[in-house]
């Protein structure tokens, strides 16, 4: 008797569990964003004959019905939980280390990899202009200290190594290593714990190398002591995946640098600068005011002198370390190929005195697919 009533609560428990699904696709809304994932949720597909013949309809569907599903988070947080009690380190590719620090797993480079180098290379053959290249290490790569025991990946220092190794042959090239002064400051909060990008500390010793490799006066940030400000809290895109217990925040350091002119999406800001974004889950989007396919910055009027324009080609690696560049160039020109939509090549022939920096961090170069714009 006492069984057949458990069961039995067993079972109501799972229809009702079912119904509160169904009932949650049938009459709740469905997200736009996910903040703690830091991207967009896929939408209910158009049923169509097009689409129910050639099998995308069910495909996306399927992705619908994933990333709808009602109480998503609680669930993504219990499967967290689970691998927890049962000693797991690792949860959606992110892999704890010490000290907080977590950490995602590349295996191996694939076919795309081939082909942004390929792209890369035809990029730098394709005219006389000097370019200047930097490629950052993750934090796999440097914090090794605090990988777990029998962490695997690649050797990002040698992949590194060997596409700058094929720039050699390009007399136009100079390629600015940052993976050594990195190593030098290891043990120092130059990444974040629980996010992708370097910290501001690392993106500075990184401006410093860029300084030296293009012959640059740079800035001493030592004189920017009484511009700094910082912001606790943060939980960064590892953390999003990995969503374990226990994980101290981050800290965001910027510097209030002021501009005379920060255009970035068609809109003009005061500021680079978006402080707003310090009152989100996001926080790193503050940096620029998140990713645009174009923006131009002018560099404040303090009588320092400077060069007159830069061409940068980035990720949103180097939204942290573009303020330190205003002390440089009067103006900066920056470009995100993911979004950026007109000729690369005309852009370039605009500007024609303009130094160019391409400047990616390791994962970013491996798995994105936009660098066929750049002959464009």
């Amino acid at each position: 008797m006492i069984r057949k009533v458990k069961d039995n609560i067993f079972a109501v428990i799972i229809a009702l569990l079912i119904f509160a699904g169904f009932a949650g696709y049938l009459f709740g809304n469905d997200g736009e964003f996910s903040e703690t994932e830091n991207r967009f949720l896929a939408k209910r597909p158009a049923l169509t004959l097009s689409s129910l013949s050639d099998g995308s309809f069910m495909e996306r569907f399927e992705l619908y019905t994933m990333e709808q599903l009602p109480f998503r988070d609680a669930f993504i947080n219990l499967k967290s939980f689970a691998g927890k009690m049962m000693l797991k380190n690792e949860n959606n590719g992110i892999v704890l280390g010490s000290d907080g620090y977590l950490f995602e797993k590349l295996i191996s480079t694939g076919e795309q990899f081939e082909k942004n180098k390929a792209q890369i290379y035809d990029f730098a053959g394709s005219g006389e202009r000097d370019i200047n290249i930097c490629i950052i290490p993750n934090s796999c790569e440097i914090k090794k200290d605090c990988l777990p025991a029998g962490f695997p990946g690649v050797s990002q220092r040698e992949e590194i190594e060997e596409f700058y190794n094929g720039l050699s042959a390009y007399d136009n090239v100079t390629v600015a290593d940052v993976g050594g002064i990195l190593n030098e400051h290891a043990d120092e909060y130059i990444y974040y714990r629980t996010d992708h990008h370097w910290t501001t500390l690392g993106a500075y010793y990184g401006y410093r190398r860029l300084c030296d490799v293009m012959g640059l006066e740079g800035l001493d940030a030592e004189k920017l002591e009484g511009q700094k400000r910082t912001r606790d809290g943060f939980y960064g895109t590892y953390y999003s995946k990995y969503r374990g217990g226990g994980i101290k925040p981050d800290t965001i350091t910027y510097y209030d640098i002021p501009v005379s002119r920060f255009e970035t999406g068609g809109t003009e800001y005061e500021s680079m600068y978006d402080e707003d974004k310090l009152e989100t889950y996001d926080k790193y989007a503050m940096f620029m005011h998140g990713n645009e396919g174009l923006s131009v910055i002018g560099a404040a009027d303090d009588g320092r002198v400077r060069r007159d324009e830069l061409i940068l080609f980035k990720d949103s690696y180097s939204n942290c370390l573009i303020p330190f560049l205003t002390y440089d160039y009067d103006s900066i020109i920056v470009v995100d190929l993911r979004y950026y939509g007109e000729s690369v090549s005309g852009l370039l022939k605009e500007h024609p005195s303009a130094d160019v920096l391409i400047m990616y961090n390791f994962m970013f170069f491996v798995e994105d697919n936009h660098f066929y714009r750049l002959s464009g």
